[in-house]
């Protein structure tokens, strides 16, 4: 490999982790990544990407709605939360299935978490919880666990 390519490597390291994954089932592929904007603050993009004739629940829903998006971090002396996780606007539907009105995402969406860098180096640990539905069925809820890097 060239000095060149080491080198782009090495900054693409420095300011980005990456997680990459598939649920059990097949239907939604995750992925997340961290993106620095500033020397101390970074964002956690968390993408799925939704299998044609399925549907991903919100972040948001009520409380007798199934189980809704939901991203849980685990502390870290390297990072601290800022706000909470960002989404696009949803669609909405009366879920015949369930019998009431819930928010949902097809195809695919992003989802956003900014984060102050505290320290050098650390590992930003988390875990997505979500449902999906089709038309005939739902999944039950379902984990997708992620580590990102952070690098100096």
């Amino acid at each position: 490999m060239n000095r060149l390519a080491i080198l782009v490597m090495t900054v693409f390291m420095m300011f980005c982790g990456h997680t990459k994954g598939q649920t059990s089932t097949g239907q939604i592929t995750w992925e997340c990544t961290l993106k620095r904007k500033s020397h101390d603050e970074g964002e956690i993009l968390m993408k799925a990407r939704i299998a044609p004739g399925w549907h991903m629940y919100a972040l948001g829903n009520s409380r007798n709605s199934p189980i809704k998006t939901n991203f849980k971090f685990k502390p870290d002396s390297s990072y601290q939360l800022l706000g909470t996780v960002t989404q696009p606007t949803p669609l909405s539907k009366f879920e015949k299935l369930l019998g009431m009105q819930v928010t949902y995402f097809e195809n695919e969406v992003e989802f956003g978490q900014r984060i102050k860098l505290k320290g050098k180096n650390g590992t930003i640990r988390g875990t997505i919880q979500f449902m999906q539905c089709s038309d005939q069925v739902c999944v039950p809820p379902q984990d997708f666990g992620f580590a990102l890097k952070i690098f100096n």
